[in-house]
């Protein structure tokens, strides 16, 4: 099932710990992605081959779970449970907290993703006694942020959220810890999603103790999914619930990955987050890195911004 794919390093050990959600911006030829437990946004920019670090957690210790572009300018990005609209002008970031969900509980979003008319949806997972390690199942919830900037629920009862992706009147969704990838009935009109159900069960797929569901996108009918301590990314059929193809990847723990303007597949990866009992850590992870097949171009969905209207900034020094 594997194919010959060429993978380079684009950015090597840029993420201490885990990076995640890679954005690509075609115009401007951009490759945003996170490093969470870092509370930072990087940014490398392909035409000039430079790499740049935004420091958008508020004190040590934040979590950033996602980076999405916005069409006005700045970016929205997931700061333990507040969904937030940054920007970073002259050395200095202007930041607005936009909604907080479940202020009671102990949760933090992890993944999110623009449907195509640039609405946002966003997944939240328990927070972490340790690195890897999930306090309270079925405590995460997906919400979708309007155009108008209303937020709602979509749906509840998730462990960690992950791996969201569109193909006609499909939704896809990930439950990391439940290693399922579920479909749901989209409504567009309505921003709505209804009839879950099972698409992709990675306890039946072949050597599935090796598979860690992470984040991934959709594109052609097909799922892209990286796979945590499986050290590659798979190409899944969600009729059939099967392995289509599959990339190695140089690295144990991948994350997450998005598709380029030219057929390329943006790969994230984590360095020590994971880790098995008993096991070492692995080798510095890079944090990203760019898959290109060598028979054909990859065929997937772009990355969309977020279109919505946005309120004014506070005013915030930014560390850097």
């Amino acid at each position: 099932m594997s194919s010959n794919y060429t993978v380079n390093c684009l950015l090597d050990s840029v993420a201490k710990t885990c990076g995640e959600g890679p954005f690509w911006e075609p115009v401007t030829k951009t490759l945003y992605f996170v490093s969470i437990a870092d509370g930072e946004v990087h940014v490398w920019s392909e035409p000039n081959n430079y790499h740049s670090t935004i420091q958008v957690g508020e004190q040590p210790g934040n979590f950033v779970s996602f980076v999405i572009p916005c069409q006005s300018g700045g970016f929205l990005a997931g700061i333990n449970k507040s969904i937030v609209h940054c920007d970073w002008q002259a050395g200095e970031l202007k930041r607005r907290v936009l909604h907080e969900v479940d202020p009671q509980e102990p949760i933090r979003f992890n993944d999110a993703k623009c449907d195509p008319a640039g609405r946002l949806l966003a997944g939240t997972m328990s927070l972490e006694k340790e690195a890897g390690l999930v306090m309270k199942p079925g405590a995460g919830s997906l919400f979708g942020l309007d155009l108008d900037g209303s937020i709602k629920t979509l749906d509840t009862g998730f462990s960690l959220s992950n791996g969201l992706g569109w193909h006609g009147n499909t939704f896809y969704f990930t439950d990391s810890v439940a290693r399922v990838i579920y479909a749901y009935d989209w409504d567009a009109e309505a921003f709505s999603i209804s009839n879950r159900r099972v698409a992709i069960d990675f306890s039946k797929l072949p050597e599935q103790e090796k598979l860690g569901v992470r984040a991934g996108r959709s594109g052609y009918g097909r799922l892209w999914v990286a796979c945590f301590f499986g050290s590659r990314v798979l190409c899944l059929d969600p009729q059939s619930g099967q392995v289509v193809s599959q990339i190695p990847m140089p690295v144990p723990n991948v994350t997450s990955c998005c598709f380029g303007s030219d057929g390329e597949l943006f790969v994230t990866t984590a360095n020590h987050w994971g880790v098995r009992e008993g096991e070492q850590p692995p080798p510095q992870g890079r944090a990203a890195s760019s898959a290109s097949p060598d028979w054909t171009r990859i065929r997937g969905t772009p990355s969309v911004m977020y279109k919505g209207s946005l309120p004014p900034h506070q005013r915030l020094t930014a560390r850097r």
